[in-house]
């Protein structure tokens, strides 16, 4: 059904689809882009179920190319281009793809090549194909292995109307995309779902964020609603123009993450409405909703479950979630199964329901710590380390002990200029934390390591406190 949006949303409405710089592209014109593209992978003979990987530098090539792929009925799958060409060689190896799209690392053909041989229009067929994988997405990383989560097109249009529905989207609203096109947070939070309701889409020209550029773009288009990692809106609420240029008209959301009290304020103090979401490459990614006044009462929490998705917590507190949003499973990994017997996605993640039926998250399951008897959850910690003034970044996990089973412990990165010891840090950190939580142990280091998806892996970082307590990358200063 997706390879026939394009033109089904243009014979509604022509409207403009996607903005790039000075350029817009209506429905019909970004139809014609990806009928071109098809028209190139057929004759690259590109078919049904076969997969291509892309590495592509335009937003707009790459949106067009999934368009065409899905005419096609083949699989697009997008590559961190920053994980480098080991990472690569890798998805290479466990997809086995018919095509490499690489303007990075000279694998494959370049978007030029596809661009040359689209000299006329790819006829394609209406299909209802809900069970259809059409995009495969690599997650995870952290106990092992990265893996392909396949999307299917039925997991793309029901988190498309869920999101339409639930958040109450309109063709006039208006969206700029800042999360890349190889995360799903890029493709599935706001840039289909607008797709579907005939909204309008501004794509950056470069895939570097720019806090200013952001800030400036939001106004300059009149964008309703934007969507960004904490990092990202923490950037923006930095930047000096965030006091100077009027944003009330935008709803904003922080996703991929807890955002900071401290951070959420700045943008609640200016009376902008902002909100926490919740998603995984799994499910969605859009699963809850929680008005911007109600965040305002509840900061830490997501709020309820949107419409058509069902919610349960199990006997442990894991987060299990089913709708027609959720993923089929993993690529080439058939003896992993992530769902329960009655058909609930695990997500590995540790939520609290209060009595008003809004959910907050706690920890990633495998991360909760265990220390005296007491339950500490590394995310509490690490959101109390981060609002410190000369902490920079954070991670917390858990050792063995022999006295307190065991034992918590951080890393942490100091801001530039800051002079601060380990009695510093905690002694400021009980003023926030009962003693319990606070770690027995803090290490200062020069960048906390991330696993090849970019991920930080409490699993490693447990083993190399116990192997060498980080002398590598120790900071001294």
């Amino acid at each position: 059904m997706l390879e026939s949006l394009l033109r089904h949303r243009a014979r509604i409405s022509d409207s403009v689809a996607i903005k790039v710089g000075d350029s817009s592209y209506t429905y019909s014109q970004l139809e014609i882009l990806s009928n071109k593209m098809a028209y190139a992978l057929s004759r690259l003979s590109i078919k049904a179920n076969d997969r291509v990987i892309t590495l592509v530098k335009s937003p707009l090539y790459h949106v067009a190319l999934f368009f065409a792929l899905r005419k096609i009925g083949a699989v697009l799958v997008p590559v961190n281009p920053r994980l480098g060409n080991d990472f690569l060689r890798f998805v290479i190896n466990d997809i086995n793809p018919s095509l490499i799209i690489d303007e990075y690392f000279n694998e494959g053909i370049n978007i030029d090549k596809i661009l040359e041989m689209a000299v006329d229009e790819y006829r394609y067929e209406y299909r209802m194909n809900l069970d259809e994988i059409a995009m495969i997405l690599y997650t995870g990383g952290t106990t092992g292995p990265p893996k392909g989560a396949m999307i299917h097109e039925g997991s793309i249009l029901w988190n498309a109307i869920i999101t339409v529905l639930s958040w109450g989207l309109t063709r006039n609203d208006c969206t700029l995309v800042s999360l890349p096109l190889y995360h799903t947070g890029g493709w599935n939070v706001l840039l289909i779902p607008l797709l579907l309701v005939g909204g309008r889409t501004i794509l950056p020209e470069t895939d570097k964020f720019d806090p200013d550029w952001t800030i400036q773009i939001l106004a300059r288009e009149k964008c309703t609603i934007y969507m960004g990692v904490p990092t990202m809106l923490d950037a923006i609420s930095k930047s000096p123009l965030f006091d100077k240029i009027d944003l009330s008209h935008v709803l904003f959301i922080n996703g991929g993450g807890p955002l900071l009290p401290s951070v959420a304020k700045r943008f609640i103090d200016k009376n902008y409405r902002i909100f926490q979401g919740y998603g995984l490459t799994e499910a969605g990614p859009n699963n809850f909703y929680i008005s911007p006044e109600r965040y305002r009462d509840k900061p830490t929490s997501v709020g309820k479950p949107l419409l058509f998705i069902e919610m349960k917590l199990s006997g442990d507190g894991e987060l299990l979630i089913r709708g027609p949003h959720v993923f089929k499973g993993y690529w080439n990994r058939p003896d992993e199964n992530p769902f329960t017997s009655d058909n609930y996605l695990m997500t590995g993640d540790l939520f609290a329901v209060d009595d008003e039926g809004d959910f907050s998250f706690l920890d990633r399951k495998k991360d909760m710590i265990k220390t005296g008897g007491e339950n500490v959850y590394s995310t509490e910690v690490e959101v109390a380390l981060k609002q410190l003034p000369y902490i920079d970044d954070a991670a917390v996990f858990g050792v063995p002990d022999e006295h307190w089973g065991e034992a918590v412990v951080a890393v942490v990165v100091k801001k530039p200029g800051f002079k601060v010891t380990e009695d510093d840090v905690k002694r400021d950190l009980r003023k926030v934390l009962a003693s319990y939580k606070v770690p027995k142990r803090i290490i200062f280091v020069k960048e906390i390591p991330k696993t090849q998806i970019g991920k930080i892996s409490k699993r490693e970082l447990r083993e190399k406190y116990l192997k060498d307590g980080f002398k590598d990358i120790i900071d001294i200063s």
